[in-house]
């Protein structure tokens, strides 16, 4: 038997496979998605995205490499914190728009989508791998906490995905 998760919504096609599937079929479903993968990195549109996160996420990394960077005793940016955010922006769907990228005070990575007037999703991801996060959808506000483990958590890439569909209908509609 043979089960993939190749395509899964909540993933992407930056970040590298990690199925331990063994079958034949399995491993050349896992080779049509890694040629997938890097013919999508050469795509000037898809890397510039994905290179412009990274980079902001380097220099969010420099601006809070000191105790107090923040002239109120904030904490550094936490190594693994940095490793988990990168992990995430290598999760996202290279459709996805792509986040502000900040230092927590208290260490943690920030990622931050501003759609529009009352369309907003904030995260911030710890050293754990854990996930907190806080959305607006007009007057409805949400938040909740999951773990990044294979990609992007579900509940994240959900509110991302619906976020930017509404402010895509609504600027259709202008």
């Amino acid at each position: 038997m043979t089960s993939s998760t190749a395509f899964a919504p909540r993933s992407g096609f930056i970040a590298p496979s990690k199925s331990t599937a063994q079958s034949e079929s399995a491993s050349r479903l896992a080779e049509i998605v890694e040629n997938a993968r890097r013919h999508l990195l050469k795509s000037y549109s898809v890397r510039r995205g994905y290179e412009r996160a990274l980079g902001e996420l380097e220099e969010a990394k420099k601006e809070a490499s000191v105790e107090g960077w923040n002239g109120y005793g904030a904490r550094p940016m936490n190594s693994e914190a940095y490793i988990n955010a990168k992990m995430f922006l290598e999760s996202m769907p290279s459709t996805a728009p792509f986040p502000e990228i900040s230092a927590d005070p208290d260490g943690d990575v920030a990622l931050d989508w501003s759609f529009s007037p009352g369309r907003a999703l904030s995260v911030s991801i710890g050293p754990t791998g854990r996930c907190s996060f806080a959305g607006m959808r007009g007057h409805r506000t949400y938040s909740g906490t999951d773990w990044l483990e294979d990609g992007i958590p579900a509940q994240i890439a959900n509110a991302l995905w619906q976020l930017a569909v509404e402010s895509a209908q609504a600027t259709s509609k202008r």
